[in-house]
């Protein structure tokens, strides 16, 4: 499934030469585990980023930040049909995560029960 995830930040833009592109992926695979890590993601989400990657909070933060920029000046309609509410502005780092934990949960939902995944 993270083959899924992966292509969904892939298609707004973000690549792997971008350090936000593993920040974002792993940021949202433990948002998915436990979703109250959303609520206060600078104490529980950014904290477990970093310490994944031998990082701080405040890079993970900063990078996930610079990768939803990204998404938003490259595909900002896919960014917006994924929220399903109209984006005024790029999303806040935390908002970001939550936008792609709730498509990455509808994507889970669609897989079959053998474990492959739907054609849409």
């Amino acid at each position: 499934m993270n083959r899924e995830l992966t292509r969904l930040l892939l298609s707004l833009g973000i690549t792997a030469n971008y350090t936000g592109f593993d920040y974002t992926l792993y940021a949202v695979l433990l948002a998915a585990e436990d979703p109250a890590r959303l609520v206060q993601v600078t104490k529980n989400l950014y904290p477990a980023v970093a310490s994944r990657f031998q990082s701080t909070a405040g890079r993970v933060e900063q990078n996930i930040r610079h990768a939803a920029e990204l998404a938003w000046k490259t595909n900002p309609r896919m960014l917006q049909d994924i929220a399903g509410y109209p984006l005024i502005r790029r999303p806040r780092a935390s908002q970001f995560i939550a936008i792609l934990t709730a498509e990455y949960n509808k994507l889970l939902a669609r897989e079959d029960p053998d474990g492959q995944q739907r054609l849409f």
